[in-house]
């Protein structure tokens, strides 16, 4: 998520801001609208030839704890085999043979209505924002300004040979300066449409010399100047930016659901079925360790609190696309009414803060009002059994081991060298009258030494009420060939959005 700038005034006209669109919510009476949303980022594993996703062919990883014995789909999905990875073939300057790399080409749009090639046409977004990527080719620490017409504003940090980025628009102007003055400016960028990428090159310009970095610094200079080149043949190849860092960023190690064609659908099943009564307060203290981590072969049912949910041993969940790309999906039932109260009823016991957005090193940074103006608190999957079967039946959903949203011991997937969660928190969001987060992206640029890249891979976005005037979620740059307009989903109580924000070859979704 980056964070947004103010209105930008000219002396010619007044020149809003993208992403402050019109609000969510209308200035007249109406509920307000609260929901969940859990991340799941991208970790490295010790060995990249041991990069299993959970189902691999028929084999998986040996139970651990609540590993998914009994979660199953009728629908196969594979980003390793995708049919849309085509081959693409390049070569540095620097050597002797070409390179492969697997490049995610866009299908068809014809192909999303189930019809044969060059059948429809897209139709262009009325909305035309984007995701800017700054690169700071430099020795230097520099600053990154929005130019508003005054002073400017600050967006990020740019550290040497380092990437920042915002969500942005084609006519917004920026300027880069040295980092402790601000009037020194280096270099002005006036965005232009359908471009994402921006670079800052200290050395093409004279500034600075090769022969005068140290062993670290030249080090970092090659990573990003072979990121620059590999960018260069990417787009060539698929008509798209890179936004992620080649050949550190590798495809997702998780597996992705496909969404081949609008209103598609996969059936899953989860052993995690659904509360029905809220049990008493005395059953939904904070779990022990013990409990988080719960053998099959001294607990065969993984659930816990079985008096107080469905008399079914499986939940059947069924996923449907609503869009092919990004790919969203809208599951509804997810939440049982006695899920949504618990969760409903945790949150009037805690303080919530104004949301943060993520700056692009991926730390929160604090929200800038025009961004986002609703109020959030962070709730641990130990917080409660309920929400520890939430986070269960969330893994179900995304084919993955559900060891790896929570902490693990030594044993557990040993591949993983990551111990912690590979999960975010809970994240209960409220946004009260006239409150809204506009258009974003949940993608951030980690440091060029980050091993593996962390970033972003999927979010579920969970609503907890509906019945309000707005509230909707929106996808406004979706791909379709009917119109321009947004892709709006509605709130329902216990309904649950999942949305991707990878690609299959491990570059950012803009």
């Amino acid at each position: 998520m980056a964070e947004q700038a103010s209105v930008k005034k000219t002396r010619k006209r007044k020149i809003e801001n993208p992403y402050h669109q019109e609000k969510a919510f209308p200035n007249i009476p109406r509920l307000s609208f609260l929901s969940v949303i859990l991340g799941i980022p991208i970790l490295l594993l010790v060995n990249k030839d041991k990069i299993l996703p959970f189902f691999q062919g028929d084999e998986k990883y040996p139970p651990s704890a609540r590993s998914l014995d009994s979660a199953t789909s009728n629908s196969s999905f594979d980003n390793f085999n995708d049919p849309h990875l085509k081959p693409m073939t390049f070569q540095f300057p620097h050597e002797s043979t070409p390179r492969t790399f697997d490049a995610y080409v866009q299908p068809d749009v014809s192909s999303f209505y189930n019809d044969p090639p060059e059948n429809h046409i897209i139709r262009k977004p009325y909305f035309n924002g984007l995701a800017g990527k700054f690169i700071n080719m430099s020795p230097d620490h520099l600053s990154l300004y929005w130019d508003d017409g005054h002073e400017g504003a600050i967006i990020a940090d740019m550290p040497p040979f380092q990437a920042v980025g915002t969500a942005t628009f084609p006519v917004h102007k920026f300027f880069i300066t040295q980092k402790n003055d601000k009037h020194e400016i280096v270099h002005r960028i006036h965005i232009q449409p359908h471009t994402n990428l921006y670079v800052y090159d200290a050395f093409e310009m004279g500034r600075a010399s090769v022969q005068d970095l140290s062993e670290t610094e030249l080090e970092q200079y090659h990573i990003q100047k072979n990121n620059l080149f590999f960018a260069q043949e990417y787009r060539k190849f698929t008509g798209r930016d890179w936004l992620s860092l080649y050949p550190l960023r590798e495809k997702p190690m998780y597996k992705m659901w496909n969404a081949d064609y609008f209103g598609q659908q996969h059936w899953v099943t989860s052993s995690e079925t659904q509360f029905i009564l809220e049990p008493p307060e005395e059953s939904l203290a904070r779990m022990r360790s013990d409990e988080m981590h719960r053998d099959r072969k001294l607990y065969p049912d993984p659930r816990n609190l079985t008096a107080y949910r469905s008399e079914e041993r499986i939940l059947n969940m069924t996923m449907t696309v609503l869009s092919c790309a990004p790919r969203v999906f809208e599951i509804k039932n997810f939440l049982s009414q006695a899920e949504v109260d618990h969760i409903i009823h945790m949150a009037t016991g805690m303080k919530l803060a104004l949301s943060t957005t993520s700056g692009s090193d991926g730390h929160d940074a604090k929200s800038n009002s025009n961004t986002r103006t609703s109020h959030n608190s962070w709730v641990h999957r130990s917080r409660s059994p309920i929400l520890d079967s939430i986070y269960g039946r969330a893994a179900d959903l995304m084919q993955i081991d559900e060891a790896l949203l929570r902490a693990r011991n030594e044993a557990e997937i040993p591949e993983v060298r990551h111990k912690g969660s590979n999960a975010e928190e809970f994240q209960l969001v409220h946004y009260a009258k006239s409150e809204k987060y506009t258009a974003h992206h949940d993608f951030a640029y980690p440091h060029s030494k980050a091993d593996g890249q962390p970033a972003r891979f999927v979010t579920l976005l969970l609503y907890l009420n509906e019945g309000m005037l707005g509230g909707q979620t929106s996808f406004p740059r979706w791909i379709n060939a009917k119109d321009g307009e947004s892709l709006s989903v509605k709130p329902e109580v216990g309904k649950a959005i999942l949305f991707y924000d990878q690609l299959p070859d491990g570059n950012m979704d803009d």
